[in-house]
């Protein structure tokens, strides 16, 4: 009887213990934890102790692009410009910031806020905005014991490019963004790219069925370089990075809106000449096509308004459309006054005597005796 409150009681010393054990080891991990942050903290004021976040890194600084992820495109007709959301992966050498991974708990590596450190000025030399900075984000950038940089900022890149609209809605367009140093030429500040380091992962929305992409545009070729230019004014070269991006547009939205609908006026067009030119119903259907052109007309200058030097050939279609049909109406309207009654005045022989030489000519003399008679004859 005496086993069971012996046991009870080393049960109880064994979960006693244990929990002592686990309480020390949380108090040495807390303790480890503290002792990191400290000295994080510490290194991190001990670099920017009399660091000059103006002054470039001693030394010819190379600014590396390992990757451009473009996330989202989009294209303004209105303004004639590009927009790409995009992640720039860049990295620069700043020997001020290294460190000894002994004297610091091997710390491998060091986050710290991109205001606080040298930054290059990178800029979009074609920028369709005021703000021609490349930099606007304000997540952290990492630094690394030998002193390396590396920064990750999403970039939102608005640049100019002028589109040709001529084959709209089927355009393509060649948009090209130029970054570089607006400050530093390139024996300060180099920049070299890899040849791979332009990538695509556009955004896409599940749906029932799979997945559709948010752009309305299909990325036909892509292309990244380096580019070394020289200016009159200075004998220093100046370094830019090209990228190149041709687009096409894929909107299938336009087969419904546009094509299929002009398509159909032409048609229409058409029919309007196979009625006979003194028959009513040519005005009324002839009318009736005049209306939708110019409703046609409307629709797609409202789409692409602001392309004065292209105007896109389907448009100029039904531009000529327009005109075909009302001719057709007016001529239609004459012939019908021309042949119904009542007539209280003759033909004018302004009128009437080329017509009536012009018979000859159409072997309608059988209705030259006709056409002679005078009112007064009839």
């Amino acid at each position: 009887m005496m086993r069971y409150p012996t046991m009870l009681y080393l049960a109880a010393g064994l979960l006693l213990l244990q929990m002592g054990v686990g309480l020390g080891n949380h108090e040495a991990s807390v303790s480890t934890g503290l002792e990191m942050t400290a000295n994080e903290q510490a290194l991190r004021k001990s670099l920017l102790k009399n660091y000059d976040k103006l002054t470039i890194p001693p030394g010819n600084t190379t600014i590396t692009i390992s990757s451009l992820t473009i996330r989202t495109m989009e294209m303004h007709e209105e303004t004639q410009s590009m927009e790409i959301l995009s992640y720039l992966s860049h990295s620069w050498m700043d020997l001020r910031l290294k460190w000894s991974l002994e004297d610091h708990m091997d710390l491998d590596r060091l986050g710290m806020d991109p205001d606080d450190i040298w930054k290059p000025d990178l800029t979009v030399y074609n920028s369709a905005r005021e703000d021609y900075h490349l930099h606007q984000s304000q997540l952290p950038t990492l630094v690394y014991p030998e002193g390396r940089v590396l920064f990750v900022p999403p970039v939102q890149l608005h640049f100019t490019c002028v589109m040709d609209l001529t084959y709209w809605p089927h355009d393509k367009h060649t948009c090209v963004v130029k970054i570089g140093s607006w400050v530093h030429h390139g024996f300060l500040l180099d920049l070299q790219v890899s040849s791979d380091a332009l990538e695509f992962d556009l955004m896409t929305r599940a749906v029932e069925g799979g997945e559709i992409s948010i752009s309305e545009w299909e990325v036909l070729r892509s292309n990244i370089t380096r580019v070394i230019k020289y200016y009159p004014c200075c004998s220093e070269p100046y370094i830019t990075i090209d990228v190149s991006i041709t687009l096409r547009r894929s909107a299938s939205a336009y087969t419904y809106t546009v094509k299929i609908p002009a398509v159909c006026l032409s048609l229409l067009t058409l029919v309007v000449f196979l009625l006979p030119p003194g028959a009513g119903e040519k005005l009324i259907f002839g009318g009736f096509c005049l209306l939708l052109n110019l409703l046609f007309l409307t629709y797609t200058t409202q789409v692409v308004v602001h392309a004065p030097t292209h105007t896109p050939l389907i448009m100029r279609l039904v531009c000529q459309q327009l005109v075909l049909v009302l001719v057709s109406v007016l001529v239609a309207a004459l012939v019908v006054r021309l042949a119904r009654d009542p007539h209280p005045y003759p033909l004018p022989n302004i009128i009437k005597s080329p017509l009536l030489t012009l018979s000859y000519f159409l072997c309608l003399s059988n209705y030259t005796t006709l056409a002679s008679r005078t009112q007064q004859e009839y």
